[in-house]
C-alpha cells in the first residue's frame, strides 16, 4: 500500500494550522470603508456571527434529519448544541457595547443602506426552525415580504436572497424542526397539537426522551430570543433608543430602530407556538 496516499508515510507532507483554518484568506476579509477606529471591530463581530449562523444551519439540518429518522438522543444532542452556538454568538455584541455613540458615528453613514436586515442565513435559520409564510390562502408571505417595501436595503435584500430563500423553504417539504418535533409528539402521546404537548408534560416520566426533546426546543428558542435581546441592547447602547437605523427597509414605519427590533422580539419570539400553549394550559 502506498504510505502516502493511507497518510501512515513519515514523509508525508502535513497540513499546517493556517492552511486548515484558511488563516491567510480569512485575514484578508476586512474591508473598513472608513479611517474610523471602530469599523474594523464592527466589521468582525459581524462576520463572526455569520460564521456561527453557517454552523447553526449545519446543525439543525443534521438535528432535524435525525429526528426525522427517530433518533432522539442524536438530534437532541445537536440542538443543544445550536443553543450553545447561539449564546456564544450573542457574546459577540458584548464588544461593540463597549463602543460609544461618538465612536459608531465616525462610521454609521458609510454602511448605509447595509444593514443586519440583509443578512439570509438568520433567514434560512428561522426556516429551518418553523417559521412560515403568513396571510390568507394564496396571498400568504414569509414575515421580512411584509417590510416597508421601498429602499435600497429592502431591494438589494430580495433581489439576491430572495429565491434562494423559496427554494429553501420549498425543499424542507415542511420538515421543520416545529414540524418534525409536533409529529413525533402527536406519535407518542395519540393527541393532537397543543393537546400532544399538555398530554406529554402529564405523562413525562413515561415519555421521557419526547419531554427532553421539548425542554431542548424551548431552550434553543430561548437562546434565539437572547440573541435578538442582544442586537436591541447594543442598538441602544450605540445609537440611541429613538434613532434611525442603517436601513431604509422600515424607515417609515419605524423611524427608531429599536423600536423596529423590539417589534420582531414581540412578534417573533414564538418558534413552536403548539408547545408554548400546551405547557400553559
Amino acid at each position: 500500500m502506498d504510505e502516502k496516499k493511507n497518510g501512515s508515510g513519515a514523509d508525508r507532507k502535513g497540513v499546517t494550522y493556517w492552511e486548515y483554518v484558511g488563516l491567510d484568506n480569512l485575514l484578508e476579509l476586512q474591508h473598513p470603508h472608513t479611517e474610523a477606529h471602530d469599523e474594523l471591530q464592527f466589521i468582525m463581530v459581524h462576520q463572526t456571527f455569520e460564521i456561527w449562523f453557517k454552523l447553526a444551519i449545519n446543525e439543525l439540518r443534521v438535528a432535524i434529519d435525525r429526528l426525522e429518522r427517530e433518533d432522539l438522543a442524536g438530534g437532541i444532542a445537536l440542538l443543544k448544541r445550536v443553543a450553545t452556538i447561539l449564546r456564544t454568538a450573542v457574546k459577540g455584541f458584548d464588544p461593540l457595547v463597549t463602543m460609544s455613540m461618538q465612536g459608531y458615528a465616525e462610521f454609521r453613514d458609510a454602511l448605509m443602506p447595509a444593514s443586519g436586515f440583509q443578512s439570509v442565513q438568520f433567514r434560512i435559520i428561522e426556516l429551518l426552525l418553523g417559521f412560515e409564510p403568513e396571510g390568507e390562502e394564496g396571498k400568504k408571505k414569509f414575515y421580512w415580504e411584509n417590510a416597508v417595501q421601498a429602499g435600497e436595503t429592502f431591494h438589494a435584500f430580495m433581489g439576491k436572497y430572495q429565491e434562494e430563500l423559496v427554494e429553501e423553504y420549498r425543499g424542507l417539504r415542511g420538515k421543520t424542526l416545529r414540524t418534525v418535533m409536533l409529529r413525533l409528539t402527536e406519535k407518542a402521546t395519540g393527541k393532537s397539537g397543543a393537546a400532544a404537548y399538555s398530554d406529554l408534560i402529564e405523562r413525562r416520566n413515561e415519555l421521557p426522551e419526547y419531554a427532553s426533546l421539548a425542554e431542548t426546543a424551548r431552550d434553543l428558542q430561548q437562546a434565539l430570543l437572547d440573541f435578538r435581546l442582544g442586537h436591541h441592547k447594543v442598538t441602544v447602547f450605540t445609537i440611541g433608543a429613538h434613532a434611525a437605523g442603517t436601513s431604509d427597509s422600515h424607515a417609515a414605519d419605524h423611524p427608531s430602530c429599536a423600536e423596529y427590533l423590539l417589534g420582531v422580539i414581540r412578534d417573533r419570539s414564538v418558534i413552536f407556538p403548539e408547545l408554548e400553549e400546551g405547557t400553559n394550559r
